[in-house]
């Protein structure tokens, strides 16, 4: 899909969201983390999704990549772990200035957490924490593995536009499969987030149930493998919001 293709593509998603009956209050977009692994041992690449439940209120039906939003342990837990000058560049840019150090790397360990929620995959590797950790962390400090955000790659950003009942500021990662210590486990889910998780080619990707914006962000992915810069956290990533009705990519 060309350019002009795929942000019509994204404009007309706007569209049917707009269309649809307020949820409510105006909703305020949340910070949210979400992680795209990329398995390279085949001969061609797979990325690891699930299908989101009919039930969902956000992107039912849909195939996604794990994730969700940023919460008060991954805020707290951040003060204990550093990403890469690049990396800060990347995810700090670009409004709103209330997004600091410690707040980009929540992110990046929310897209860890919450993979190991909806996928039973964990990205880090053996050590213990440092301070107190609960709830899904908690399990991380049993198994004895140490989450590492150091590692994940800024890919892309997007803000959901106005007109669904859930509204998120997403900044998208990527990461090696070689990075897990653990899952992911596609039979015993830790959540109900996701009905099915499996390994997709490109190809067979492009087959699925996606929203126009993980098409979007799939395509700057599959180009960034082509040309060899997917781990490359000194390129610049887009950034995709709606701006006086209609949907913008700008690179931060």
């Amino acid at each position: 899909m060309s350019e002009t293709g795929a942000m019509a593509a994204l404009d007309a998603g706007r569209m049917r969201l707009d269309g649809r009956p307020p949820a409510g209050p105006k909703q305020r977009p949340r910070d949210a983390g979400t992680l795209i692994i990329v398995d390279e041992a085949g001969p061609t690449p797979r990325l690891l999704m699930g299908r989101r439940a009919a039930g969902h209120v956000f992107m039912p039906g849909r195939y996604v990549f794990p994730g969700g939003r940023v919460d008060a342990a991954d805020i707290a837990l951040a003060s204990t772990f550093t990403l890469s000058e690049p990396a800060l560049a990347r995810l700090c840019a670009g409004p709103p200035a209330r997004f600091d150090a410690r707040r980009a790397t929540a992110t990046a360990l929310a897209a860890i957490r919450e993979t190991f929620e909806e996928a039973g995959a964990m990205v880090g590797a053996p050590g213990a924490f440092e301070g107190r950790t609960t709830g899904f962390w908690g399990m991380f400090a049993e198994r004895g593995i140490r989450p590492d955000p150091g590692q994940l790659v800024p890919l892309a950003r997007a803000i959901t536009p106005p007109g669904p009942p859930r509204r998120y500021d997403t900044r998208f990662f990527c990461v090696s499969a070689t990075e897990m210590s653990h899952g992911p486990s596609l039979e015993d889910l830790p959540t109900d987030e996701l009905e099915a998780v499996e390994w997709f080619t490109f190809d067979q990707v492009k087959q699925l149930s996606l929203a126009a914006i993980t098409l979007r962000v799939l395509a700057d992915l599959e180009a960034r493998i082509a040309d060899g810069s997917w781990r490359d956290a000194t390129r610049p990533m887009p950034f995709y919001r709606a701006v006086r009705g209609r949907f913008v990519r700008d690179f931060l």
